[in-house]
């Protein structure tokens, strides 16, 4: 009996014995991660942040590089500064605790401190071979935010979803989107206020309006009553569609209340379908991509959604929502349908959107150069320059499918006529390329020029210009209707200057020379008068010029001392020349006094013995789509208009009647990639500065960052002068003790560029006389040596080719994607996208595919809330 008790305390004994043994066994690894998720998501940020500005590949203070496991552990001048356990004995720490380092920079907070403290007493565990900044910039989790639709991507859904364009409307009432962290979609900026909810409530009244509500409910049901089962089934059915996934009961049972109380008051279905459309347009559920996680995955109808608005910026089509009503949107359909989706249209819409916001390229609109420095400026010019990366990125990223990182150094631009003079390329030497958006304005001389790009209001801007004086009034607003291709002029409207535009007027008579330049697109063949398309004047029988309509030809009249009054004779096209489609006419008259008139890039008639403009009058009006008088009415549509100061040639009007063409720059080797573009170029100001050129490559290409410069220092930029360049100044940064760890790491970056100005001037000297250089050497993140280059243009190679700047321009994407900043937690999954994206050709259709069937899309956040 004793043997028997003792046994069964023996084999307990062993099994506790072999519990505690597999207890210590399993409880290893869980110290082990405890350790490496302390290191990466506490140690590494901290590190990164106060220490690697001074320690690590580029520039190693004191011998010590904290960048890499091996140099950390391994110390630097003085010896090991990291003992593991011992925190005092750890050079490192003790200079944290008596704030030491960071020198000249805030101290680490005690929170901090805690963690560096406890990390080294706990063995100093370090688990990741690199430590990179780029990866730590953003300290906060990668939460999951509940996303608002941004104003575009609120136009696009209204269009996809019913039908109606509110474009002009909703740029008008929606507050503009905020900016945040490179992006106006980052979701924890989108918040709503007051403003937006009242917009929301008109946007969806004026939607309705526009609506033919019963026919829009006939998508949906056949039944035409108020009967509940009639109701829920329209509301369950279309709110589907208009809410981008079904209804819970509760919903249905909301929306059937606003049918019944219509009608209890005797209104009609069509007006029942009305309110209920107006409630779920200013729903929650439409105006956020609300999600509501039940597991790790989203549902069916949230992954369509997010597909959707990642590869389009629009709502899920109904195929899309048919294949998550049949649970498809996985596996192989999963993959399929995105394919589908890349090879959609709106993809190509979607990557404008990217790249228009990743290099802010809307800070073109409002940019103003210094104009005695710069005079060839004009917003026209700044204007082409975005349109110049965005067709240069559809170029490279769509119709020859190149990979990203190409961006950096493809030869070969797509530019206006413009444009291409700017830079110093010919006009004929471009290929015209097939269905570019056409407009006047694009040569030199231009003294109006008007691209009804507003999108609303009652003012349409002189685009040549920064002052005031050739903005013209719409007298009637309601009879006009603003597109993204031009003003449609449906009713007559006065459309005019408020004042006689004198400076106009001065150009002109000083060159005695004019072009008058419209696209157009007649309403009808039966205006006359003729209708007023251009005009310079003061009533119907007085005028400087006219361009104008007589049913189905096109008339011009110009005052000289060789014509009367109202500018007769005139100059008319064939009779049967005028179409009801876009159409492209010019007149010119030059020095010797030939006048002709061109449409559609042919020469149409022809007149000469005309005299000079001694005899125009001062005080006349310039309008458009009417004489000034408000009696010789145009309608139609009006795309762009430009008045020039000289006479285009013939050469130049067969240009501008295809205006956007294709460059091959293999003979231009200064040109070549997004960096040697205006739209880039221009940040650098007035003064093409260094440090803001060298710090957009370092944040937006290699994802590297420098501190803030202390308080003290004047960051005023530094103008050239004579004997002093912009890369004279920025060796001056450089060498200072103070300043050169910092500058050094960023502004020798743009050394390449010096010979662009601060408009994108290609120029062997600046405008002092000095010589300029574009030859230097750079230390990219990361990289132990540096990397020496002769030219601008092996500099774009350096940077084509940089494993850096690949994985840059995908964590871009990324952060657009998932409408938030990177958190250090993403980094693994971000470096999956990337590898697969690169395995698949790097290109832009790779690195969106990897995107949406990553993890990050396709996965809600196990660790994480939602806000």
């Amino acid at each position: 009996m004793v043997r028997s008790v003792r046994g069964v305390q023996t084999l307990a004994i062993v099994l506790l014995t072999l519990v505690g043994i597999r207890a210590q066994a399993e409880d290893a690894p869980a110290k082990s991660q405890q350790q490496a998720h302390q290191f990466e998501a506490q140690v590494a940020p901290i590190l990164s942040k106060h220490c690697l500005e001074c320690h690590a590949a580029g520039k190693i203070e004191g011998g010590l590089n904290l960048s890499r496991k091996q140099t950390a552990l391994a110390g630097g001048d003085s010896g090991k500064v990291i003992h593991a356990g011992k925190p005092d004995d750890s050079l490192l720490w003790t200079y944290i605790e008596s704030d030491e380092m960071p020198p000249k920079r805030p101290p680490l907070s005690a929170e901090e401190k805690k963690i560096i403290n406890a990390w080294i007493a706990d063995g100093a565990v370090w688990t990741r071979e690199v430590i990179d900044p780029g990866s730590h910039l953003v300290q906060q989790s990668s939460e999951v935010w509940v996303q608002r639709l941004t104003v575009a991507e609120y136009i696009t859904t209204v269009q996809q979803v019913t039908g109606v364009n509110i474009a002009s409307e909703a740029e008008q009432l929606l507050p503009a989107d905020v900016r945040a962290d490179g992006f106006s979609n980052t979701a924890y900026s989108q918040t709503i206020d007051l403003s937006h909810v009242q917009a929301y409530a008109e946007l969806a009244q004026r939607i309705v309006a526009k609506m033919d509500c019963e026919e829009f409910a006939g998508r949906f049901t056949n039944c035409r009553s108020f009967d509940d089962a009639c109701m829920s089934e329209l509301i369950e059915r279309m709110g589907k569609r208009v809410l981008r996934g079904p209804l819970a009961p509760w919903e249905v049972e909301s929306y059937q209340q606003i049918a019944k109380a219509v009608q209890k008051e005797k209104g009609t279905y069509a007006e029942a379908v009305g309110y209920i459309l107006e409630g779920m347009l200013q729903s929650p559920r439409f105006v956020y991509r609300i999600e509501q996680p039940s597991s790790d995955k989203p549902s069916q109808y949230e992954l369509a959604s997010r597909l959707s608005y990642i590869l389009w910026g629009a709502p899920p089509s109904e195929d899309l929502i048919r294949l998550a009503d049949a649970g498809k949107l996985q596996g192989a359909e999963l993959a399929a349908s995105v394919q589908r989706m890349l090879s959609d249209p709106q993809a190509k819409q979607r990557s404008s959107q990217f790249v228009h916001e990743w290099l802010e390229l809307e800070r073109l609109n409002s940019l103003r150069p210094n104009a005695k420095v710069y005079p060839a400026w004009s917003p026209a010019l700044g204007s082409d320059m975005r349109e110049e990366t965005l067709a240069f990125f559809e170029e490279v990223a769509w119709q020859q499918k190149r990979p990203l990182a190409d961006l950096l150094n493809a030869q070969v631009t797509v530019v206006s006529p413009r444009l291409a003079s700017f830079y110093g390329l010919k006009a004929t030497q471009g290929k015209p390329l097939a269905g570019a958006r056409q407009t006047a304005g694009g040569s030199s001389g231009v003294v109006a020029f008007y691209d009804f790009s507003e999108a609303g209001g009652d003012i349409v801007h002189d685009r040549s210009r920064s002052d005031s004086s050739l903005y013209l009034k719409i007298q009637s607003p309601d009879n006009v209707r603003w597109t993204s291709d031009g003003l449609v002029v449906h009713k007559p409207t006065r459309i005019a200057t408020t004042e006689p535009p004198y400076a106009m007027l001065t150009a002109l008579r000083k060159t005695n020379q004019i072009t008058i330049e419209a696209w157009i697109t007649p309403q009808n063949l039966q205006q006359e008068g003729p209708a007023r398309i251009v005009t310079f004047s003061h009533d119907t029988s007085n005028r400087n010029f006219t361009l104008g309509q007589e049913k189905k030809k096109y008339d011009a009249r110009l005052r000289t001392n060789k014509t009367d009054r109202n500018g007769m004779p005139s100059i008319s096209s064939k009779d049967g020349q005028v179409k009801t489609e876009r159409t492209h006419v010019v007149y010119t008259k030059n020095d010797d006094g030939v006048a002709r008139l061109y449409i559609d890039g042919k020469l149409a008639a022809e007149r000469k013995g005309l005299g000079d403009f001694s005899n125009w009058e001062r005080e006349m009006v310039f309008g458009l789509a009417n004489e000034v008088t408000g009696d010789r009415p145009w309608l139609g549509t009006l795309h762009s208009v430009a008045i020039y100061d000289r006479a285009l040639s013939a050469e130049e009007v067969t240009v501008q009647f295809e205006p956007i063409r294709k460059y091959d720059l293999t003979g231009y080797p200064e040109r070549g990639g997004i960096l040697t573009q205006g739209s880039t170029l221009t940040l650098g100001g007035d003064n093409a500065s260094m440090v803001s050129r060298g710090l957009f490559v370092l944040h937006e290409l290699l994802y590297s960052h420098v501190g803030a410069p202390p308080p003290c220092v004047d960051t005023s930029p530094v103008a050239t002068k004579k004997g002093l360049t912009q890369r004279g100044i920025a060796m001056e940064r450089i060498n200072n003790t103070s300043c050169g760890g910092c500058h050094s790491r960023f502004e020798p970056l743009a050394f390449g560029l010096e010979k662009f100005d601060g408009i994108g001037a290609f120029s062997d000297k600046d405008r002092f006389g000095n010589p300029l250089r574009d030859d230097g050497e750079i230390f990219l993140p990361g990289d132990d040596e540096p990397i020496k280059y002769d030219s601008s243009g092996q500099l774009m190679e350096i940077l084509a080719g940089s494993a850096r700047v690949r994985m840059g321009i995908t964590r871009k994407l990324v952060q657009f994607a998932i409408s938030r900043p990177l958190a250090a937690s993403d980094q693994a999954m971000v470096e999956q996208i990337h590898q697969q994206a690169q395995a698949n050709g790097g290109t832009y259709q790779a690195v969106m595919q990897a995107i949406v069937m990553s993890d990050l899309v396709q996965k809600f956040p196990t660790t994480e809330t939602t806000r």
